[in-house]
């Protein structure tokens, strides 16, 4: 508002000299016409030049608190002029300052338009800064989703990774395992064939003994026919000796695999299941720190007898909503006051909110979670 009175007061000025101006140009015109100054011998009060002022004008005038623009005096010695030259005189005079008039309400009214204009600049401005600030609290809640997604996406990648790496050392050990036993299996046939052939091979050369015997000495024939009996019985003998005892060595063989297979399934299972459980722990104790003790010290009030520096080792048994079955808390100095306040929180903080994980909740539940209590 004070902007639009100093740019309204120059108006004011121009229109102060043009009455000033035409004033004069009034008082030269009587000096040079002193006969009809003369003649004139009653004096006529030259009427002051007024101009209507609006509403509108009273209002700008009433807001910028400025005085009403002051209608000019005629001069004494105008009286003495002519009726036709004060009628000219006040009509000149009276476009004069309607004209000034005019150009200082369409400068208020110039100056009321800024005025509104930079109110709503203002306000156009303000705006878009909140809208700004709303855009910049949804990117920056935006950015911390992502981020906690892509957190989840990563743990998640290398749990396949991890289950990825186990389960192809298991089948390369499986293949390994496979492959001794398909070349135990070779080398056992080969044996086999080795020992049929050395079993032919004296079958013949006994054949032919037989026969040379025979053509050489028939009285001894019935004698070499009975060792040769006993040979035969005894090399049957032996060949079911040696092919039971290469089935009996082939079933260890078989057995002995299968045992070590066994065990290093078994043993593999263990391992996995041990580091599973590892995790699931790890987790679970993050778990605890992360969303149990913050919610358990929010919740803690204060008792008469609680001294800086005072801690609590606190034990809870959890039910699979959350809610708390039991709550045993070890304070130092023991201190009853300060274990039953914390004690107190506990249960207050319940239900506690409860992992997606099974095996994370299966530890929360499947034992007694513990945490220290410090609070400041």
């Amino acid at each position: 508002m004070t902007a639009a009175r100093r740019q309204c007061r120059p108006g004011a000025l121009l229109l102060s000299l043009l009455l000033h101006a035409v004033l004069l140009a009034l008082l030269l015109n009587w000096r040079e016409a002193p006969s009809r100054r003369a003649a004139a011998d009653e004096a006529e009060v030259i009427e002051a030049v007024a101009v209507e002022e609006t509403p509108q004008d009273a209002q700008l005038r009433t807001r910028r608190r400025e005085p009403p623009v002051p209608l000019p005096a005629a001069p004494p010695a105008e009286a003495e002029k002519r009726p036709d030259e004060q009628a000219e005189a006040r009509a000149a005079a009276q476009r004069d300052a309607a004209k000034a008039l005019s150009i200082q309400r369409q400068r208020e009214a110039e100056a009321e338009h800024r005025r509104q204009a930079e109110s709503a600049a203002r306000q156009q401005a303000q705006a878009r800064a909140e809208a700004e600030a709303r855009q910049r609290a949804a990117a920056e809640a935006a950015r911390r989703k992502a981020e906690d997604d892509a957190r989840r996406r990563l743990e998640a990648d290398a749990r396949r990774q991890a289950e990825l790496v186990a389960r192809q050392r298991a089948e390369a050990a499986a293949r390994q395992q496979a492959e001794r036993e398909a070349e135990a299996a070779r080398q056992q046939e080969a044996q086999r064939r080795q020992a049929e052939l050395h079993a032919r091979r004296a079958a013949e050369a006994q054949a032919r003994a037989r026969a040379e015997q025979a053509a050489r000495e028939q009285a001894e024939r019935a004698e070499a026919a009975r060792r040769q009996a006993e040979v035969e019985a005894r090399q049957r003998a032996e060949a079911q000796s040696r092919r039971e005892a290469a089935a009996r060595a082939e079933q260890q063989a078989e057995e002995s695999a299968r045992r070590e297979a066994l065990a290093r399934e078994q043993a593999e299972r263990q391992a996995r299941q041990r580091a599973a459980e590892e995790g699931a722990e790890k987790a679970a104790q993050a778990w605890v720190n992360r969303y149990f003790r913050p919610r358990v010290e929010r919740a803690w009030l204060r008792p008469a007898s609680a001294t800086s520096g005072m801690s609590c080792k606190i034990q809870v048994r959890l039910q699979a909503d959350g809610r708390v079955s039991s709550v045993d808390a070890a304070c130092s100095g023991g201190d009853a006051a300060f274990e039953r306040s914390a004690e107190a929180a506990v249960r207050k903080a319940a239900p506690f909110p409860m992992p997606t994980d099974t095996q994370v909740a299966e530890q929360l539940l499947g034992q007694t979670v513990s945490f220290r209590f410090n609070p400041h």
